[in-house]
Formats: structure tokens, C-alpha cells, sequence
């Protein structure tokens, strides 16, 4: 058995340096609020989709804190704490539509099916990895698409509209450009990495708001 690819790309193909990563994230972020203040927020406005100005002044001291401390800690713990790589931290994956459809039962058909699909897909490139200790590239790559996409989703009650189209387009494509940069500093310097810049997005994005739609 040669288990020589899946060491490569773990072990060999790597990885960006700690002042790589710094550069990387602050680009990533400038971009990212680019794209959410220039483009994604006055489209919510003009079509009347509240629930993306949360901002010091108009939230509790409990919805600050978990933004600030919680979400990060406990979203990263659980949607990409087992993102190493390996068979033994991988199927843990199958707990998260789980536990979206027991937190949001009014969607518990939507996160049972985003499990569903991505298990066909994972049973299936399995059976190609001779490796019983990493799964493969494809796998993993897969896993970390699908694990941006359910960030997303997990967020949808966030989203103040009537429309169920409307709740679901705006969770794509307002959170899940952040979920990937997540996962990607995840992947590239580790969960401690990925927990800090969730914390600084949510710090970030909530003192915009307070500048520009608060103040």
C-alpha cells in the first residue's frame, strides 16, 4: 500500500508561514468586506432583508458576547475542529446535520439533506483511498466546501425575511465566502488560527455596522 500522495499533501505541500498567514487573512478580510458592504448589504436593503446590521448599540451584552467569544470558540470547535486530515477526526462531520436539524427544526430537511449528500460523496471517494489513516485530497477539498456551505446554513435564522428563497440565498451568499476563509486558515495554520479570525470577522463586522448603520 502506498500511502506516499496522502503524506504529501499533509505533510509535504504546505502550508503558508505565520506572517503568510497574517498577510493572507488581512487581504481575504478587506475583500470580503468589500464584497458585503459594497455589494451584499445594499442589495438586503433594496429588497427589504433585514438581520445583517447587528451592531453594539442595538444588541444585548449575551449577543455580543457570543458573537465575540462563543460563536467563534463553539462554531469552530464544532464545524471545523476535525478538519486534520485524518479517517479517526473525519467522521465526526456526520454530527453537525444532526445537530442543525435538532437546533432548527422548522429546517431540519435542509440539514438532514446537505448530511445525506455529502455522505454519498464521501462513502463514495473513500472506497478509492487505500490509506486507512488520511482521507484523500478529493475528500478533503469536498469536506471543506460542504462544511462552508452548512456554516452557512446554521445561520439562516439570522436572516429577517418572509421568504424561505430569500433566507437561504442570503446565508449563501453573504456568509459563505467568510466560511471558506475560516476553513482555509483552519487547514493552513490550525483551529487556533481560524477561532481568532472569527472572532476578529464578528468585531469587525459588528463595528461596521455601528458606523454605518447605527451611528
Amino acid at each position: 500500500m502506498n500511502i506516499k500522495p496522502y503524506l504529501d499533501f499533509y505533510q509535504k505541500e504546505k502550508k503558508l508561514s505565520k506572517p503568510q498567514i497574517i498577510k493572507f487573512s488581512a487581504c481575504a478580510l478587506i475583500l470580503n468586506f468589500a464584497y458585503q458592504y459594497l455589494l451584499i448589504d445594499p442589495m438586503a436593503i433594496r429588497l427589504g432583508v433585514g438581520g445583517m446590521d447587528t451592531a453594539f448599540s442595538n444588541s444585548d451584552t449575551i449577543t455580543i458576547f457570543s458573537a465575540l467569544i462563543l460563536a467563534p470558540v463553539l462554531e469552530e470547535l464544532l464545524v471545523r475542529g476535525y478538519m486534520s486530515g485524518k479517517h479517526i477526526h473525519f467522521w465526526f462531520f456526520f454530527i453537525l446535520p444532526i445537530i442543525g436539524a435538532l437546533v432548527f427544526m422548522n429546517f431540519w430537511w435542509l440539514m438532514i439533506g446537505i448530511g445525506l449528500v455529502f455522505l454519498i460523496w464521501a462513502l463514495s471517494e473513500n472506497k478509492k483511498n487505500p490509506d486507512q489513516t488520511y482521507i484523500s485530497s478529493g475528500l478533503f477539498y469536498s469536506t471543506y466546501i460542504f462544511t462552508a456551505l452548512f456554516f452557512a446554513i446554521l445561520h439562516i435564522e439570522n436572516i429577517e425575511t418572509d421568504s424561505i428563497f430569500q433566507k437561504i440565498s442570503f446565508c449563501m451568499i453573504s456568509l459563505t465566502p467568510g466560511a471558506l476563509l475560516f476553513g482555509w486558515i483552519r487547514y493552513q495554520g490550525g483551529l487556533h488560527y481560524s477561532i481568532i479570525l472569527h472572532g476578529l470577522f464578528n468585531l469587525i463586522t459588528i463595528s461596521l455596522n455601528e458606523l454605518l448603520y447605527v451611528s
